[in-house]
């Protein structure tokens, strides 16, 4: 192996003399040597016989390498090109110095791999700048032109590496995986030859024909490989074969004449402008080094050794030359934050750890000690502090290389640091959120966006956040990280641009170190048998099987198991595992060397499973299927024993367990389950919780499960993906039907915890369905519908109604189609969707749905005697009541009140006689209606006998915290403040609701806003108005963040807001609110009322401008008549009429009193005082006037 000079005669030095210039040749991987350019049929040698050596001064260097040791198992991929690339330059030095032409022009004729292990050679040689190694630098320097001929630059196909290694039954090893298409050791190459390239006059040829082998026939290098677009770069492509493109039988073969074109023009030019390139290399080296010098002389200043060579463990590169620049200003900052907080620190600070929120436990842990050090030394001390921004380090590499584990191992040694450990999984946005929402929760505020974030920022205790599997790089991942906090946050990803959020520092998880890679896979293997893990034959089999698994920790452990198990003993491991890999190449689930390491580790040990006959390995084959489809992480045991009854009838599936459809029993499904369960585990492809840290710290419930199943992300994506379209779109429809049957119809509260853990199941059920079906497609069943309807009812459960929506809108827009309007599947859906829109606000959507219920119900009754009823327009059937009850809830919040009395008032009148007083239909539809009465003002008694009465029966029936008792509670506290007496019950009652939706429903829930705008009213009562505000401008950032600016909340919350403010006298702020509202609130909105209002109250009252608050009340009045957005006896209306009449009285305008009281004959009447919406603020600015002037008196 070396050089090989054709002209063997003129080896002389004096004859070397003569050369002008050097062409080197590169072989392949399937042709060595001299065969790889000699014709087969003529055994023409083209650059020795055809080509004019001797008249171009050329002579000709045959490089030849061992491409079979390459290709042998066990070599190392990175390692392997870089010792061939450092060959290649050491030869070439030495036959050049002992030639005295070291700075003869070379170019280089590379075919297939030897492009790549040139180019590596090349930055090898560039790197070289030490004055005692400068010598190798003289081949970069002598390079002048390169001819690629099916140079594979951006990788080789999977069907291509197949064919390389047709003859071998143990398929490609490690090395040759690396060639694959975009992998990471081809990208480290083109990082490296990238700024070169500009250097040398480049030359891609491409081959025309397709190999044959057997009956495949493809091109070994695609076109788009072998021929970048890349700028300034001569591109061609040659009518041969692989092979037969760089082996010339006579001057008229495909491609000879190109080929001989380029190397003429490249041969005249190359002496002059070598000999310039090299005066010019010499320059910049001396520079360089002069700068080094300078360096070395300052203070605090020092230089190491650069070295190109790759390094197998993880590194603390700052950066890869493909991060964005932003990615690379944000490491070098990181600096002057590590110095910000070194020497003020002092000594860490002991801490209790209060949160341990993390799902899982590292299960293996070797290695990377120097990294984890590193971390903490990064992180620095901790103690409590505020008003910083978190710390920020982002650990990223592939799928596999132990990324998770790392932080897993850093957490557990490191949490008696911290007051909270908290992990949110970053799979998916939905995921995140969720997670988050479950923090949330934790801290009171509630599962709203951004409530988690916010405790963090909030705390002054050292908190430690890790978010983990941030890979989708269209995640905005901002908007999960704490704004500011005493914390530190770890940042998982396989993207490399997750750099850009470090503020502290990043690390590249590559494989492990390869002696500690040995270590693992042998301590793993045989975990109680030293001598067995210390023997060196076992160590060498280890060896050469840890090559082949490219280091990486996940595959490590599962072979590790898998020898442990004694399902493969180490000796056979390896045949086994390479011969797996080879049948896997073939699948489009193998993308990448990393796929087809980490997925042949699986499938040996699934392959067995499958394979065994018996009731557990056939149960534990179905529920891998099935757990494919949910999250990866915490799938609770009871989703199988919930969906048992619902699921045996279930004939409509084309796949379901057989557990599910076998069993007797929901004792006898758990058995069953856990005894599969256990098979996965025993062969590492799922681990068993016993419970889930979340909701044991959120709290407890009788249906919360205890016992959880996870499977790491990468095996959760090959157990999806090893199955063929049609199975798996079959076991997609039976997680489905799973999950749908887990769901209580009734959605019985005491599995309401349980409800939420399905959640990110939920969500990544849907979006495989989704993908599968695409969301146009999606119900084609009336089966199918349910599962979305039940979807959608524990996202409504959970206050995530946008989340609801849209399934809810496909479930109408199927049943409408399938079943007809009138059919109570249809009606069903239609009511759940309204109740949604009721919850988003939407009201004119709600009563938009409402209405076509009413309408259809009224048309289309169940039976015949439901048409015998009078008056006949008029049905009482139940589930027409129900239509009516909801039409007296929307009705009220349109401030349609006249119309939401008549319906509720036939509503209870029907349910009580039919259902009796105490029924919870009835006892619904009088909360409803006497909330109506409350905002009619003159129905006050009424409306507190029916909140009292229904208080009394929902603490029966729900207990005391039921959301449903807590808002007749609210609201009885509101009616007591309307009444103005009572004014302390009033408060305890309305702050009772506030406190307990705060526990339940958390902080943030627009129920518990809701309840805090209401307790604001009842201090504005109290005249307690700095508390009123204090409260409100709390809950203005809560409601910016979680419900947005142009929310109806919003408008509600800074209207109050600003009417806290007038009373407390800070003017300004109330402009300013109504300012803000101005932009936010349109004409036609009903709130543009209530903002003319506040606008002519302060014209009036403190601007003492009439003319003012005259246009801006007449404009409010005007609008209602001509739009009746607002009934003329709102107490907004009414109060804007008074303000009016008191104006036009005050200028003796008798005709204009006159019209306004015939348009609104309740004004003047003291109507608008008895009104719940009414604020009397004129009576209390007058009082703390009076007050004020008296204290000056006095």
């Amino acid at each position: 192996m070396g050089l090989i000079d054709i002209d063997e005669g003129e080896d002389s030095p004096s004859a070397s003399s003569s050369f002008s210039v050097d062409l080197v040749f590169i072989h392949g991987l399937r042709e060595h040597g001299l065969k790889a350019w000699t014709d087969a049929k003529t055994g023409v040698l083209w650059m020795r016989d055809l080509f004019p050596h001797s008249q171009y001064k050329a002579r000709c260097l045959v490089y030849e390498y061992d491409a079979d040791r390459l290709m042998a198992p066990g070599g190392l991929a990175a390692e392997s090109i870089y010792d061939e690339a450092v060959g290649l330059i050491n030869h070439l030095i030495a036959d050049r110095e002992l030639l005295d032409a070291q700075t003869r022009p070379i170019i280089f004729i590379c075919h297939e791999f030897g492009g790549l292990l040139l180019k590596r050679a090349l930055a090898y040689s560039h790197s070289r700048n030490d004055v005692k190694i400068d010598h190798l630098r003289f081949i970069f320097r002598s390079t002048y032109a390169i001819l690629f001929m099916s140079t594979p630059h951006t990788g080789f196909s999977k069907e291509a590496l197949i064919m390389l290694h047709s003859n071998s039954h143990l398929g490609p090893n490690q090395f040759s995986l690396s060639l694959l298409g975009h992998s990471e050791t081809l990208q480290e190459i083109t990082d490296q030859f990238a700024p070169l390239r500009k250097n040398f006059h480049v030359s891609n040829f491409w081959e025309q024909k397709k190999t044959t082998h057997g009956n495949t026939s493809i091109y070994v290098v695609e076109r788009d490989s072998a021929a970048p677009l890349w700028e300034d770069v001569v591109r061609g492509g040659i009518n041969a074969t692989h092979s037969d493109m760089v082996k010339f039988g006579s001057h008229q073969a495909p491609g000879y004449r190109l080929v001989l074109a380029t190397l003429n023009k490249h041969v005249k030019s190359a002496p002059e402008e070598t000999a310039r390139r090299w005066e010019q290399d010499l320059e910049i080296v001396r520079r360089s080094r002069e700068h080094e010098a300078d360096n070395l002389l300052r203070p605090g200043r020092g230089s190491s050794a650069n070295s190109s060579r790759p390094r197998r463990s993880s590194s603390q590169e700052p950066y890869p030359q493909s991060v964005p620049a932003s990615s690379k200003r944000a490491v070098q900052s990181t600096e002057s934050l590590e110095s910000q907080d070194s020497g003020s620190d002092g000594p860490s600070t002991p801490f209790i750890n209060i949160h341990y929120l993390v799902r899982q436990r590292s299960e293996y842990f070797i290695g990377r000690q120097q990294q984890m050090v590193t971390l903490k030394e990064r992180f620095g001390t901790v103690r409590p502090r505020s008003g910083r921004k978190p710390k920020i380090f982002v650990i990223y590499g592939l799928p596999g290389s132990g990324k998770t584990q790392f932080c897993l191992r850093y957490l557990e040694e490191n949490r008696h640091r911290y007051w909270g450990v908290f992990w949110i999984d970053c799979t998916t946005e939905a995921t995140a959120e969720e997670s988050f929402a479950t923090l949330g929760q934790l801290s009171g505020k509630g599962v709203e966006p951004g409530a988690g974030q916010l405790w963090l920022s909030q705390t002054s205790d050292p908190w430690l956040l890790v978010l983990d599997n941030a890979n989708d790089p269209e995640m905005e991942l901002e908007k999960f990280l704490p704004a500011s906090g005493n914390g530190h946050v770890l940042i998982t990803s396989r993207n490399p641009a997750a750099q850009i959020y470090n503020n502290l520092g990043t690390v590249r998880f590559h494989g492990m170190d390869p002696e500690e890679a040995v270590t693992m896979l042998l301590q793993l293997a045989y975990p109680d048998k030293e001598l067995l893990c210390k023997s060196l034959d076992n160590r060498e089999l280890a060896k050469t099987i840890a090559s082949e698994l490219g280091y990486l920790a996940l595959a490590l452990k599962q072979a590790a198991f898998t020898i442990r198990r004694k399902l493969l003993p180490l000796e056979r491991y390896l045949t086994s595992f390479l011969g797996c890999r080879k049948e896997l190449l073939s699948r489009p689930i193998i993308q990448s060397a990393t796929d087809a390491n980490i997925i042949a580790t699986w499938e040996l040990p699934f392959t067995g499973i499958s394979s065994r006959d018996t009731v557990e390995y056939r149960d534990a084959v179905d529920i891998l299927h099935v757990l494919a489809f949910m999250h990866f992480a915490s799938i609770p045991l009871s989703i199988f024993t919930s969906c048992f009854d619902g699921l045996k009838t279930s004939n409509y599936l084309k796949i379901r367990p057989l557990v599910l459809v076998q069993s007797s029993s929901t004792q006898a499904v758990e058995d069953r389950i856990l005894a599969a369960a256990r098979v996965l585990y025993e062969h590492s492809i799922i681990s068993i919780s016993e419970s889930d840290g979340f909701t044991s710290k959120i709290g407890k419930s009788r249906r919360v499960p205890t016992r959880y199943f996870t499977l790491h992300p990468a095996i959760h994506q090959w157990a999806r993906e090893r199955l063929s379209t049609y199975d798996s779109q079959a076991w997609l429809s039976c997680t489905a039907a799973i999950l749908e049957h887990s769901i209580s119809a009734n959605m019985d509260t005491s599995g309401r915890g349980f409800r939420r853990l399905l959640l990110p199941h939920i969500d990544s059920c849907l979006l495989q369905l989704q993908n599968a079906y695409g969301a146009a497609k999606f119900p084609q069943t009336p089966e199918q519908a349910t599962y979305f309807e039940r979807f959608a009812m524990v996202y409504a459960e959970a206050g995530r109604w946008e989340r609801a929506k849209p399934l809810q809108l496909r479930v109408v827009e199927f049943r409408l189609e399938y079943f007809g309007r009138a059919h109570r599947a249809t009606v069903s859906a239609k009511r759940s969707l309204a109740n949604t829109y009721w919850n988003l606000f939407h009201i004119g959507k709600c009563l938009e749905v409402q209405h076509s219920i009413w309408l259809t119900q009224k048309l289309f009754r169940p039976s015949l005697r439901d048409y015998f009823c009078w008056p006949v327009w008029k049905p009482t059937y139940l589930s027409h009541m129900q239509t009516l009850d909801d039409l007296t809830r929307c009705l009220w919040l349109a401030g349609k009140n006249d119309l939401s009395r008549q319906t509720g008032e036939r509503c209870v009148a029907v349910l009580t006689q039919r259902l009796g007083p105490d029924d919870p239909l009835t006892v619904s539809a009088m909360f409803n209606l006497a909330r109506t009465y409350l905002h009619l003002g003159n129905r006050n008694a009424e409306a507190l006998r029916l909140l009292w009465y229904t208080l009394a029966r929902r603490e029966h029936f729900f207990g005391p915290n039921h959301p449903d008792t807590l808002m007749v509670v609210n609201e009885l506290g509101v009616a007591l403040c309307a009444g103005r007496q009572q004014l302390d019950e009033a408060e305890a009652l309305v702050r009772r609701a506030w406190e307990a939706r705060k526990r339940v429903l958390g902080e943030e829930h627009a129920y518990t806003l809701w309840s805090a705008n209401d307790l604001s009213k009842v201090l504005v009562e109290l005249r307690r108005f700095g508390e009123a505000r204090e409260l409100l401008e709390d809950v203005v950032v809560v409601v910016e963040r979680t419900l947005g600016k142009t929310h109806v909340g919003m408008a509600m919350t800074k209207g109050n807001l600003s009417r806290a403010c007038m009373l407390s006298g800070d003017w300004e702020r109330a402009r300013e609110l109504l300012t803000e509202l101005e932009k936010i609130v349109t004409k036609e909105h009903p709130d543009a009322i209530y903002l003319e209002w506040g606008w002519a109250f302060i014209k009036l009252y403190h601007d003492k401008d009439l003319d003012g608050a005259k246009e801006h009340c007449e404009r409010v009045l005007q609008t209602v008549v001509d739009t009746k957005v607002l009934p003329v006896d709102n107490a907004r209306v009414l109060d804007t009429a008074e303000m009016l009449l008191r104006i036009y009285q005050g200028e003796s305008r008798e005709e204009d009193v006159k019209k306004l009281k015939k348009t609104f004959p309740d004004v003047g009447t003291g109507k608008a005082r008895l009104l719940v919406d009414f604020l009397p603020l004129e009576k209390l600015i007058r009082r703390r006037t009076q007050e004020r002037l008296a204290a000056l008196q006095g």
